[in-house]
């Protein structure tokens, strides 16, 4: 239970991380075009992207310094966003994961207990006296001239 858990985790911070990098280039990014809108085609996008990627921390506190309203709005958003996933979000089977409701031709599922072992058809055999009717069946096959013999 504790290592779903710290996989989870592990998993939630990489996704908010990864969320944060794509709020830090985009609202860096628009800024940065309207800076060379003279000269769109030639503005050195890369170099731009690169710096973002390389030193996120950087970035993010520039941003924060500026006040830069789509940072704020982004971060807010993918905060809610991890927030809403790792607390609303149920892990819940959708109803094709359900045979039992979910009605189609060949569909398959586990049988129940109560479906296998029903009172007065089924009956508990010890694995031993098994072995025996096993073995004392086979024992009567062999003088059989169905089975090849």
């Amino acid at each position: 239970m504790m290592k779903m858990f710290s996989i989870r985790l592990l998993l939630t911070i990489f996704l908010f991380l990864i969320l944060e990098l794509i709020v830090i280039n985009i609202a860096g990014l628009l800024p940065f075009m309207a800076i060379h809108k003279e000269n769109i085609t030639d503005a050195p996008y890369m170099e731009f992207l690169m710096d973002s990627l390389l030193h996120p921390l950087e970035k993010s506190s520039a941003m924060m310094e500026e006040k830069n309203p789509l940072f704020f709005l982004g971060s807010g958003g993918a905060l809610l966003l991890i927030l809403y996933v790792v607390f609303f979000a149920k892990e819940r089977k959708g109803e094709y994961e359900l045979a039992d409701k979910y009605g189609v031709y060949g569909k398959a599922r586990w049988a129940r207990k109560n479906e296998i072992f029903i009172d007065n058809e089924t009956v508990g055999v010890p694995v031993k006296q098994l072995m025996q009717d096993l073995e004392a069946s086979m024992m009567e096959g062999k003088g059989d001239k169905r089975y090849g013999q």
